[in-house]
């Protein structure tokens, strides 16, 4: 059931890893890609870039520290060139507190506390899941690891990135920033981000995450804010897509 639920509640969002057009022609052109899929989840959006490119992707690297994950992409983590890293990517290599959503792990299980401390959002969803009698616990904390992005690709020996998705439920300003060096490289072709935020801090964030790419030679293609984060609670939350301006 809780499955069912995801797909549903999900749809908007999953239709949102269409490539945009510019993107597209880039990687065409690729003998081999590079692609960083941070807060996998399910694999979805690597399986969708698996269907659109085959063997020419040479790399996949995932990243979550849902402790689950591994069991939902199981048949991902049979391919050679799917690495799966059990870190969240962040802006300091160290530790740091996870919030895992026990009644609904899709959404706000995150080093952020965007879901975790939204009123609407929490009671709107208990009582969805206790008319179909399902668990509605809420939330429970563990400690794990965090990473820079500059540090991982460093010691990893990552020349470039084709594809950075992002989707970690609120932390993506702050892993950002601890992707400077490798942004001020030129290393990464294209950015898909989710933004996420409280209502009435949605716009400032949006647009400071606009600035900071732009500053580091990126151009803004395509956006979708969509429903469903939204739905009975304060938070705001829509898909981007960046390139490169030395891929245009």
């Amino acid at each position: 059931m809780k499955k069912i639920i995801y797909y549903i509640l999900t749809f908007g969002v999953r239709m949102e890893h269409e490539l945009e057009h510019k993107i597209l022609n880039i990687l065409k052109k690729r003998k081999k890609i590079t692609i960083f899929d941070v807060g996998c989840y399910r694999g979805v959006f690597t399986e969708k870039i698996i269907k659109i490119f085959g063997k020419k992707v040479n790399r996949f690297y995932l990243f979550d520290v849902n402790k689950n994950v591994k069991r939902y992409i199981f048949n991902l983590l049979k391919l050679k060139n799917v690495h799966y890293n059990e870190v969240a990517l962040h802006n300091k290599n160290g530790k740091a507190i996870y919030n895992f959503n026990t009644s609904f792990e899709c959404s706000g299980s995150s080093i952020s506390t965007l879901v975790r401390n939204d009123f609407y959002w929490n009671i709107s969803r208990k009582i969805i899941l206790k008319m179909l009698f399902l668990s509605s616990k809420g939330f429970v904390k563990y400690t794990v690891p965090t990473i820079t992005l500059d540090s991982f690709v460093k010691k990893n020996k990552i020349n470039c990135i084709d594809i950075l998705k992002i989707d970690i439920d609120g932390t993506e300003h702050l892993m950002l920033k601890g992707a400077k060096e490798t942004l001020k490289k030129n290393k990464i072709k294209a950015i898909l981000i989710e933004i996420g935020s409280p209502k009435e801090t949605f716009n400032k964030k949006e647009r400071n995450i606009s600035q900071f790419l732009r500053k580091n030679n990126f151009t803004f293609l395509k956006k979708k804010v969509y429903f469903s984060p939204s739905l009975f609670s304060n938070i705001r939350a829509g898909d981007y897509q960046f390139i490169n301006n030395k891929y245009l």
